[in-house]
């Protein structure tokens, strides 16, 4: 599999491209399809067998198995969540720790609203943008964790910010303790935007 900078750089950008006209489309839909575009160019890039009939059919197996886990790595991670909100990767890498599967946002608490409502909207944003960037479903509780580190919860109006934002959709019941959370195209512009002004 490819492991250099600028190995995984032009795979993401044949991806990117792949992908350009849906993502234009439906942001959703775009990301789902530049994510299973980019396993495809990575499972490709498995070794080749030296003899045999039988060691390609192992690495096409494995090839399989590693579409499921497309980001393996920290820098994969990185350049996934650097190419979804259109900054770096070292930007990328300062406002999320990507040292294991799940993202973690580390943005500085002085860089977000004061207003717990408003930091909790730029949170949304950003927990929900990574996470989907790397094949993730969020969820309310991944959203509250972070609120909650960052020192911006605000229990008796967190569910009715997240339902005040028109950046996202919110699926399961609203009596729920963990629902799911959609970013819109909108949502996915916001993110970026914020990422950016976050970054500059």
């Amino acid at each position: 599999m490819a492991t250099s900078t600028e190995d995984l750089q032009g795979l993401i950008r044949q991806a990117r491209d792949a992908a350009a006209e849906l993502l234009r489309e439906d942001s959703a839909l775009g990301q789902i399809a530049f994510r299973e575009i980019l396993g495809h160019l990575l499972s490709e890039r498995q070794p080749a067998a030296t003899n045999g009939d039988a060691a390609p059919a192992v690495s096409r197996a494995a090839a399989t198995s590693d579409i499921d886990d497309a980001f393996a790595t920290e820098e994969q991670r990185a350049w996934a969540v650097a190419q979804s909100f259109q900054i770096e990767i070292d930007e990328a890498r300062d406002l999320f720790d990507l040292s294991d599967a799940e993202p973690v946002l580390q943005v500085g608490n002085k860089q977000l609203s004061k207003q717990k409502s408003e930091s909790t909207r730029e949170i949304v944003l950003l927990v929900c943008g990574a996470r989907t960037a790397l094949g993730l479903d969020t969820g309310t509780e991944h959203i509250r964790e972070a609120a909650d580190q960052h020192g911006r919860l605000d229990p008796p109006n967190f569910m009715r910010t997240l339902g005040a934002m028109d950046q996202i959709a919110l699926r399961g019941s609203p009596g729920s303790g963990n629902r799911l959370v959609r970013l819109k195209a909108i949502g996915v512009e916001a993110s970026r935007k914020l990422a950016s002004k976050l970054t500059s």
